[in-house]
């Protein structure tokens, strides 16, 4: 059997930041700068009481006033600001969108692959017959991860969620797949504390990991250059993987 992509919705906050406000809060910037360095020029970021759960269910009720809520037979929850250890999103998110019972529903933790790695289950489960109608959500507050003194990283990242209907199908196909896992260099996009490994530290220094840029152990730590060198040399050989498959 096969699988498509049938719809999708998103959600984004009412809040926003714009270039001009982190100019002004930051010296030796400008909104022009940060507008030519990254192509953003506003991002938006969830309200004080909101959650990645939250911002999900918003895209997944515009999603489902489209289609029927019955159809839906698996949920996948794609998340690394998750609401709490335990218990997963997915299940929460299938009682509050009222959700058949007998479905299957399940959290994976990635970042920038999570929509790719999510399409590649729900054409598995169709194919295998195991489900015919999936809901797929993508939903970060990755902002709530940022100290409010790190210049770097707050001009990238902001808060949003969509919700993707991957549906069978005997006429339209999903392509194939290269996925790939190296965790060398792990340590170069993490936050360190917040974990079992290494609880949340409240008394956590305030460092300058860059210049102009601060946090702590309790916040995210992004390494742009080696992200980039590592981005550009991996990404391209699983392009061409890719490409090989569909030509070929």
């Amino acid at each position: 059997m096969k699988s498509y992509i049938k719809d999708i919705a998103y959600y984004l906050p009412e809040k926003v930041l714009t270039n001009e406000e982190l100019a002004a809060e930051f010296g030796g910037w400008s909104s022009e700068k940060i507008e030519q360095k990254l192509g953003i020029r506003e991002r938006r970021l969830a309200g004080e009481n909101e959650t990645a759960l939250d911002l999900a269910e918003k895209a997944a009720v515009k999603l489902l006033e489209k289609h029927p809520v019955e159809d839906i037979d698996f949920l996948l929850f794609c998340t690394e600001s998750p609401d709490y250890f335990i218990p997963p999103n997915a299940p929460i998110l299938q009682k509050r969108l009222r959700l058949r019972e007998d479905i299957g529903a399940f959290d994976y933790n990635l970042a920038c692959s999570g929509f790719v790695y999510g399409l590649a289950v729900a054409k598995g489960l169709i194919a295998a017959g195991i489900a015919q109608n999936i809901l797929l959500i993508t939903s970060e507050t990755y902002t709530r991860h940022i100290h409010q003194k790190d210049k770097s990283n707050r001009t990238i990242f902001g808060d949003a969620a969509a919700a993707s209907l991957i549906c069978s199908s005997d006429n339209h196909g999903i392509g194939e797949f290269s996925l790939g896992t190296d965790g060398t260099g792990y340590k170069e996009l993490i936050v360190h504390n917040g974990g079992l490994r290494n609880p949340f530290d409240a008394s956590a220094e305030l460092t300058e990991y860059i210049e102009g840029s601060y946090r702590t152990n309790n916040n995210l730590y992004m390494n742009g250059p080696e992200i980039f060198n590592f981005t550009i040399k991996a990404v391209p050989p699983l392009v061409q993987d890719v490409l090989s498959k569909f030509l070929y």
